[in-house]
């Protein structure tokens, strides 16, 4: 009985192993995910950024209440 097991305890043991993941390969995954979401994060910023531009610009300048509907 205990040969038994241990020979259960082994397969799952290599199955186990067997499924995981390359290690390389999560961390080139995790690599390109950052750098995707580096992008996408520097793009919120320009957005930002000619926004808060557009707005300073808007405080300089008002625009005439007559344009305004």
């Amino acid at each position: 009985m205990i040969r038994y097991s241990c020979v259960i305890m082994l397969l799952c043991v290599t199955g186990c192993a067997e499924s995981s993941p390359d290690p390389q390969e999560v961390i080139e995954k995790s690599r390109k995910t950052t750098a995707e979401v580096e992008k996408k994060l520097e793009a919120i910023q320009k957005s930002t950024d000619e926004s808060k531009a557009k707005i300073e610009a808007m405080k300089q300048n008002p625009p005439d209440p007559a344009d305004v509907k």
